[in-house]
C-alpha cells in the first residue's frame, strides 16, 4: 500500500493514533447532534481509508487544521499522547462478560498507565514533577505486565498463550525502548522522541488488551476500534491474531497453526 503523502511529518505510531485518539471521539459526538444511525459507517470508512492510504487521516486532519487556522503549527506526536487521557476507551478494555479480578484488575492497571503516559506533555515542562511522574510510569508498567501474567489461567490454547506472550515480549521492548529514550532526553532535550516513544507503549498496550479479549472473549472482535501501525513478520516471532478467530471454534482449530503461517490482519501491515 502506497503513503498518501511520503512527506507527512510524523511517526509512523502517531499516525497510527490519530483514529482512535481525534477522528473516533469526534464521530462519537454525532449522536448529539442527531447523526447517530451514521456514526458506525463513519468509522468504517475512516478506517479503510487509512487502511487503503496510510497517513490519511493524518493529512486530513493537518488540512482541516490549516484551512481553519493557517498560522498554527500542530505537533501531532504531542497531540495523540495528550489526548488520550480524554477519550472514552472502555470498548478496549475486557468486558464484563469475563467476571474474574485478574480481567478487572488488568482493566484497571492498563487504563491508568495510558493516562499517566498521557500526562507528559504537560509534566515534561518541570523537571521535578516530570521524574516523579516517571516513576509513577515505570510502576504502571510493572503493574501492567504482572496483570497480563495473571490472565494466561484463562488461555485454552497453546497457539492463544503464545499469542499474548509474543505480545507481551513487543511491549517489554517498547518499555525499555521507553527507558532508554528518556535517558537520552537528559541528554539532548528531544521532546518529540519522548512523546513517539510513549504513543508506542499506548499501542503496545492496546496490542495486549486485543489479544486478551481475543482469546477470552466470546464476541468478535470490532477491528475498527485498533490502531493500524506496520509490523515486519518476516523480522518477527509474533503470532499475529486476526478477527477471523474470533469464534470459539476458529481459535480452536488455529491452535497448532504456527506464527510464520498465521495471516496478518489489515490491523497490522500499514505504515511500513
Amino acid at each position: 500500500m502506497t503513503s498518501i503523502d511520503s512527506g507527512i511529518s510524523g511517526s509512523a505510531v502517531t499516525n497510527a493514533l490519530i483514529l482512535p485518539n481525534i477522528i473516533y471521539p469526534v464521530i462519537e459526538q454525532l449522536d448529539k447532534s442527531g447523526y447517530k444511525d451514521i456514526q458506525s459507517e463513519l468509522r468504517r470508512n475512516f478506517y479503510q481509508l487509512e487502511e487503503y492510504y496510510p497517513g490519511f487521516s493524518h493529512q486530513f486532519l493537518q488540512s482541516f487544521i490549516h484551512k481553519q487556522m493557517p498560522s498554527s503549527t500542530t505537533n501531532m506526536n504531542e497531540l495523540t499522547l495528550k489526548l488520550e487521557k480524554y477519550c472514552d476507551k472502555s470498548s478496549y478494555c475486557i468486558s464484563s462478560s469475563r467476571s474474574e479480578p485478574e480481567f478487572h484488575e488488568l482493566n484497571i492497571r492498563s487504563k491508568n498507565l495510558k493516562r499517566i503516559l498521557s500526562r507528559i506533555p504537560d509534566d515534561i515542562n518541570e523537571k521535578r514533577e516530570f521524574l516523579e511522574t516517571i516513576k509513577e510510569i515505570a510502576s504502571a508498567i510493572k503493574k501492567t505486565l504482572d496483570s497480563v501474567t495473571n490472565t494466561y489461567q484463562y488461555f485454552k490454547t497453546s497457539d492463544g498463550r503464545q499469542a499474548l506472550e509474543n505480545e507481551k515480549k513487543e511491549f517489554i521492548k517498547y518499555s525499555k525502548n521507553f527507558s532508554n529514550t528518556l535517558k537520552a532526553y537528559f541528554r539532548d532535550n528531544k521532546r518529540d522522541d519522548v512523546y513517539i516513544a510513549a504513543n508506542h507503549l499506548l499501542v503496545q498496550t492496546d496490542y495486549l488488551l486485543r489479544t486478551i479479549k481475543l482469546y477470552c472473549e466470546t464476541d468478535a472482535l470490532d477491528e475498527c476500534l485498533y490502531p493500524l501501525i506496520s509490523q515486519q513478520q518476516q523480522n518477527s516471532n509474533r503470532i499475529i491474531p486476526t478477527s477471523r478467530y474470533s469464534s470459539n471454534n476458529s481459535r480452536q482449530s488455529s491452535s497448532s497453526s504456527s506464527g510464520n503461517n498465521r495471516p496478518i490482519s489489515s490491523y497490522e501491515i500499514n505504515y511500513t
